[in-house]
Order: structure tokens, then sequence, then C-alpha cells
């Protein structure tokens, strides 16, 4: 993968990056949640307490649905506590902030109005971020590490 792809991919996952702690939220919730059987609390008698009853358990359909969710959830954390520990490699303020107002889904104007900048300015400073945090994807072979954890699953 060139560089300029992975610029493009880090420059994905930065825009997401609320989008992926909302969704990990909600997958944590799909799958640490509890499910009770429909069970009736009284005892059943005659022909009724004599017909089968269908499985309690998940079909097969649901447990693959269940590992792409689970390949989901591990790969949305890796990108964003790896994209969390990147605010290391930048040394300055105004960067650093820039960085994390997007983290934090602040629009370029408004980021621009904070940094009283162009938002021309905001925008080549983006660029240079990203740029440092895709050298560092590519050094640390992020990428595919990302990659193995959708097939492991």
């Amino acid at each position: 993968m060139t560089q300029q792809m992975t610029d493009w991919e880090v420059e994905d996952w930065i825009r997401d990056y609320g989008y992926f702690k909302r969704e990990i939220d909600r997958l944590n919730k799909i799958l640490n949640r509890i499910e009770v059987p429909n069970q009736k609390l009284t005892a059943t008698y005659g022909d009724e307490a004599g017909m089968p009853k269908g499985s309690s358990g998940k079909s097969m359909e649901e447990l693959s649905a269940l590992s792409r969710e689970e390949q989901r959830l591990y790969k949305f954390i890796e990108i964003t506590e790896y994209l969390y520990k990147c605010r290391d490699i930048i040394e300055d303020d105004k960067e650093w902030t820039i960085y994390d107002c997007l983290l934090r889904e602040v629009p370029i104007k408004d980021i621009a109005k904070i940094l009283n900048c162009s938002r021309e300015t905001i925008r080549k400073k983006k660029d240079e971020i990203i740029g440092m945090i895709g050298m560092k994807v590519t050094k640390d072979k992020f990428l595919h590490r990302l990659k193995n954890i959708v097939k492991a699953g």
C-alpha cells in the first residue's frame, strides 16, 4: 500500500473516530447482553407437555453474525486506541489542539476560530498531522495487524 493510500486511510479513521467510539459502545451492549429464554413459569400438563419445543439456543446465522460483530468491535477498539496513542507523536501545541478537535468531531471552521487562523491553515496542518500518523502506521505495520484481526474471526 502506498503512503498516500495509508494517509487516506488515516484521514478516514480520524473522521470516523467518534463513530468508532459510539459503535464500540453499541457493540459492547449487543455482545454483553444476557438473553433470558422465553420460559413459562408454570408447569405444562397433558398433550402440550409431550410436544417438542423449539431450540432456545442461537442459530448458526446468529453465531456467524456474532463473530462479525466481534471482529468489528476488536477492529474499532484497535483503531481508536492507536489514534489516541498517536497524540504522543504530536509535539506542537497548536497541532495537538487541531488533532484533539478533529477526534472530537469539531468542524474545521470552529477549529479555525479557536486558533484564530484561516480554514486553509487548519487544512494544511491537518494534512501534516495525517502525514505524521500515516508514517507511524507504516512504520508500526498497523494495517497488517488490523487485517489479522479480521482474519481471526
